[in-house]
This record gives structure tokens, C-alpha cells and sequence, in this order.
């Protein structure tokens, strides 16, 4: 029974984990807030690529926030001028209130706005490389899609298996597995209430 639990589960992780294989330039790379510092370090290794100008790293406290001591986005900031000492502030923008998804990109825009008129979701950014947890990068995409339907995002979340992840959230005190049956809740549901683009599932993924 535990070894059908784990096999249903890594189907639906890897339903839920997309990664484009091709993300050569965009206009921003936007890190989405979490316990996982892979993100941060993902969303630096593709600055350093060139592969976008600037980053966002956006959350406050919210449900993925674990044991972090305050809020996602600083944390990550953090690891970036401790880690990448190289990568200058000024590139580097900070949105700490939101706590969801659709939050992320509402006030996000706002800080945007705020930060550089000529550069927004509504003006100068028209590709995004989205980075977030892996099995939350698929209700991320289909909220961006639904979100911000003009803009092209590419999904390059951390590189990573079930098996890791797993062992990752153990550490952290989270059930990675219920948490993926709940994620595919919210892609279900969600469309009905505006909040993420609708997809069909798969037909192995509705059988999990």
C-alpha cells in the first residue's frame, strides 16, 4: 500500500513539475517565495547566465514559509549577499507582503510600478523566467498565464527529483505528499474562481 502511496505520489510531482528546456533570455527572472533556498540560488545561477537583467523574489509569510524566520523574499535576498556577493542590490528587487500565489503578482506589479516605471508588467517586461518550488511550478505558470495573459513566461524552477524533494520537506517538517494531492486540488478548482488559467488534467493524473 505505502509503495502504491509513493508511486501515485511521484506521478503527480512530476505532472506538477514542469522545466522548460530552453530559456535563453527574458526580461526578468522572478523567484517565488518558499522555505526551498534552492530557489534563490536557481534564480542567481540564471542571472549570472544572462539570462535576465534583474530579479524578483516576491512572499512574505504564507504557507510555504515553514520555520523561515521572516518573511520568504528577504530570506532569500539574504542567501543572495551572503552566497553570489557579486550580484549588485540594485538588480535585485525585494516584494515581502504578499502570501499567495495570486498575491505574488498583484502586489508584485505594484512594486514594480513603484520601483521603475519603464519596466513592468504593463510596460518593458514581456518575458518572465518563473522560479519556484518545483511542485508549485505549474499553479504558478497557470496563474501567470491567467494573471498576466500578454507576458511569456518560462519555467526553470530548481533542478531536482521526487526523491530529494521528499527528503527535503521531511527535513522541514512538511508532508510533501499531501501536499501534491492538494496542489492538484487547486488546479481543479481554482479556474472556477479566477485564480489560475484551466488545463485539462491527464487522464493518469485524475486516476492517482
Amino acid at each position: 500500500m505505502e509503495s502504491e502511496r509513493l508511486y501515485n505520489a511521484k506521478k503527480l510531482f512530476e505532472y506538477l513539475y514542469i522545466r522548460d528546456a530552453n530559456c535563453v533570455h527574458a526580461d526578468l527572472i522572478m523567484g517565488f517565495g518558499h522555505f526551498d533556498l534552492e530557489i534563490p540560488r536557481q534564480c542567481a545561477y540564471l542571472y549570472q547566465r544572462e539570462a535576465a537583467p534583474k530579479i524578483l523574489f516576491t512572499g512574505g509569510r504564507g504557507s510555504g514559509s515553514a520555520g523561515l524566520a521572516e518573511a520568504e523574499a528577504k530570506v532569500f535576498c539574504d542567501v543572495l549577499q551572503s552566497e553570489f556577493q557579486k550580484i549588485p542590490c540594485s538588480d535585485v528587487i525585494v516584494e515581502s507582503d504578499s502570501t499567495n500565489t495570486g498575491e505574488n503578482i498583484v502586489v508584485s506589479a505594484r512594486v514594480l510600478r513603484e520601483a521603475n516605471s519603464s519596466m513592468n508588467f504593463d510596460n518593458g517586461i514581456e518575458t518572465i523566467i518563473a522560479v519556484a518550488s518545483p511542485y508549485r511550478q505549474r499553479r504558478v505558470w497557470l496563474t501567470l498565464q491567467k494573471q498576466l495573459p500578454k507576458i511569456t513566461v518560462c519555467n526553470m524552477p530548481p533542478e531536482t527529483t521526487f526523491e530529494k524533494e521528499l527528503s527535503l520537506f521531511q527535513l522541514n517538517g512538511e508532508n510533501l505528499i499531501l501536499l501534491l494531492f492538494k496542489e492538484v486540488e487547486r488546479i481543479i478548482s481554482y479556474p472556477g474562481k479566477g485564480f489560475v488559467e484551466r488545463e485539462n488534467l491527464p487522464v493518469k493524473i485524475m486516476n492517482s
